[in-house]
């Protein structure tokens, strides 16, 4: 199941960049393990490709794909309207 916010949290933080994947756990403060699930769910969906740096450090960074872009709108669109941003 693909939950708006993640869509949202994800795209306020990966808008035409690769963004690492710990950056967004820092940043939204969700737990890591919820960060995780929820980039494969949208990963699934066709909604972010993901990309990992040998290092080291190995880092995983993630991106919308242009399908993601056009969710993430939408997403924000919905958040809005429920007044929860």
């Amino acid at each position: 199941m693909i939950i708006f916010t993640h869509v949202y949290y994800i795209s306020s933080l990966s808008v035409g960049r690769e963004v690492p994947i710990m950056r967004i756990h820092y940043n939204t403060g969700l737990h890591y393990r919820t960060v995780c699930t929820a980039i494969e769910v949208l990963k699934e969906a066709g909604f972010v490709r993901e990309r990992y740096d040998e290092g080291p450090p190995v880092r995983r960074f993630i991106s919308l794909t242009e399908k993601g872009k056009e969710a993430a709108r939408h997403a924000e669109e919905i958040l809005k309207l429920a007044n929860l941003i």
